[in-house]
């Protein structure tokens, strides 16, 4: 199930969102808790939704390359599992966890399908930076796209320079 969000299409998921929202459970949670239809907090749901499963992977892969030896010898000088994992594996985990939060965050800029479909595609409301490359092309305001892939493209090498940052410090000797 976790897998879902990699294979699906963005678009698909948007309008599984979409659906979700026209039932009686979803149309009582966007009326009288948050609004997510057409709306501000509909393109962070949609974000988490498409961009979960990669969270998710980085995530595991991360936490699957530390050693369990070093908990359980935490474990075994009298730190609880909680303390033992807030101790030691999460220190150890640390740059992974950051260049996964780096990773997730640029992917989750990009994030366009899932987004259009559930928050919509208006201008200064739910704009998000592939939302206005399209609302600019639609309009043929070729200038104002360029410059947003230009600023979708610098964020993007500015997150992949951090994340090479941190994991060549981890492997060097």
């Amino acid at each position: 199930m976790l897998d879902l969000p990699i294979v699906i299409s963005p678009v698909a998921l948007g309008a599984i969102l979409l659906v979700f929202f026209n039932t009686p459970l979803g149309a009582s949670i966007d009326d009288n808790v948050i609004k997510f239809v057409f709306a501000v907090p509909g393109i962070i749901l949609a974000q988490v939704v498409v961009i979960s499963a990669l969270a998710i992977r980085l995530l595991k892969s991360t936490f699957d390359s530390i050693d369990l030896r070093y908990e359980q010898v935490a474990r075994t000088l009298g730190l609880s599992k909680v303390r033992a994992f807030i101790k030691v594996t999460l220190p150890l985990a640390k740059d992974g966890l950051i260049a996964a939060a780096i990773l997730t965050w640029a992917r989750a800029i990009g994030e366009f399908g899932a987004t259009v479909t559930l928050a919509g595609a208006t201008a200064m409301k739910t704009e998000t930076l592939p939302v206005a490359i399209f609302l600019s092309l639609a309009s043929a305001d070729v200038e104002k796209a360029i410059a947003v892939i230009f600023l979708l493209v610098i964020i993007a090498v500015i997150a992949l320079l951090i994340m090479r940052k941190i994991t060549r410090k981890r492997y060097q000797i």
